[in-house]
C-alpha cells in the first residue's frame, strides 16, 4: 500500500490533536486517531486500529512520565489494574483478527456512546468532591488495606491537596479486564474505560485517573500490538507519522491538564464522544448493512 507525502502530513497533524486531547482525558489517542483513520483517511478499520495500538505506547510513554513527575499518579494502583488489562488485551487482540470491519464499527460507537453518557453524567462530581473532602472520607472496602492504594496529588486548579481513598476494588478489576478487552479489539489503549472505571466506581479523582491510566495504556498496547504484527497489519507509513505526531500532541496536553477544571475535561470528553460515536454508527451501518444515515460533519 503506497501513501503520498501529503497523506502523511495530514495524518501527521491530525495525531497531534489526537494526542493532545488524550492526554488532556487520558485516554491514550487512540479514540480520537482511529475514528479519524477510518472517516477521514478512509484506511481500514483493522489497519487503523493496529497503528493506534503501536502510537498508544509512544503517548503512554510521553505523558505518562510527566504525571509521574508531577506525583498525579498512582503507581500502585496502576500496576494493581494492570494485571487485569494486559489479560484483557490478549484476549481483544485475537478477537480483532477475527471479527468483520463492520462489527468493529459498530462495537467502537457503542463504547464511544458509553463514555459520552459517563463523562455528562458525572461533569460535576469531582468539584464537589474535592470541595467537600469527599474523596478522602470514603469508607476504604476491605482490600484496602492489604492493598494500600490511597493516594494524593496537587490539584493547581482547585490549588490545594487532594487527598482520596480508593475503593470499589472488585468492580475496578471487572472494568479493568474489559478496558485490556477494549483496548486489543479497538485499538484505543484501555484507557477509555480505566479512567471511567477509577473515577465513577473507584472514588479515584478525574485528574489521578488520567495520570494512573496514562501510565497503564503503554503495557496495555505492547501486549496488543505483537498479534497485529505478526498478522502484517502494521503499515509503517501510517505508524510512524501517528506515533509521532500523537507524541507531540501528549507531550502538550500533559503540561496543561492539571491547570484545567475537571467539569470542562468532562465537557470536552462528552462532547467529542457523541459526534464520533455518531459517525462510527453511521460507517459500520452503510459498510454492514447498507443503510446511509445522513453525516454529522
Amino acid at each position: 500500500m503506497q501513501y503520498s507525502y501529503s497523506f502523511v502530513l495530514m495524518l501527521f497533524g491530525t495525531a497531534c490533536l489526537a494526542g493532545l486531547l488524550g492526554a488532556l482525558l487520558g485516554v491514550g489517542g487512540g479514540i480520537f486517531i482511529v475514528p479519524a483513520m477510518v472517516l477521514m483517511f478512509h484506511l481500514p478499520m483493522k489497519i487503523a486500529v493496529a497503528a493506534s495500538i503501536v502510537s498508544v505506547i509512544a503517548t503512554s510513554n510521553a505523558g505518562g512520565s510527566s504525571y509521574v513527575d508531577q506525583r498525579i499518579t498512582n503507581l500502585r494502583l496502576g500496576m494493581f489494574l494492570e494485571i487485569f488489562t494486559t489479560t484483557g488485551a490478549l484476549s481483544g487482540s485475537i478477537l480483532a483478527l477475527h471479527l468483520s470491519e463492520w462489527t468493529m464499527q459498530l462495537i467502537f460507537a457503542a463504547m464511544l456512546a458509553y463514555m459520552a453518557y459517563a463523562a455528562f453524567s458525572t461533569r460535576h462530581l469531582d468539584d464537589q468532591r474535592i470541595a467537600s473532602g469527599a474523596f478522602a472520607r470514603a469508607k476504604p472496602d476491605r482490600h484496602w488495606e492489604w492493598l494500600d492504594l490511597r493516594g494524593d496529588y496537587y490539584d493547581q486548579a482547585a490549588q490545594h491537596q487532594v487527598d482520596y481513598v480508593v475503593n470499589g476494588i472488585p468492580a475496578g478489576a471487572s472494568i479493568a479486564y474489559l478496558a485490556g478487552l477494549a483496548s486489543g479489539l479497538l485499538g484505543i489503549g484501555g484507557g477509555v474505560l480505566k479512567v471511567s472505571a477509577m473515577n465513577r466506581y473507584m472514588n479515584v479523582p478525574m485528574k489521578a485517573a488520567v495520570g494512573t491510566s496514562k501510565l497503564m495504556i503503554g503495557v496495555t498496547a505492547a501486549v496488543s500490538s505483537i498479534l497485529f504484527f505478526l498478522a502484517g497489519l502494521i503499515h509503517f507509513a501510517v505508524v510512524g507519522p501517528v506515533a509521532v505526531g500523537t507524541t507531540a500532541g501528549a507531550t502538550v496536553g500533559t503540561m496543561i491538564m492539571n491547570r484545567l477544571e475537571s467539569s470542562w475535561l468532562k465537557w470536552l470528553l462528552a462532547i467529542l464522544m457523541v459526534y464520533l460515536a455518531y459517525e462510527m454508527l453511521a460507517k459500520g451501518m452503510d459498510t454492514g448493512f447498507h443503510f446511509h444515515l445522513p453525516s454529522a460533519a
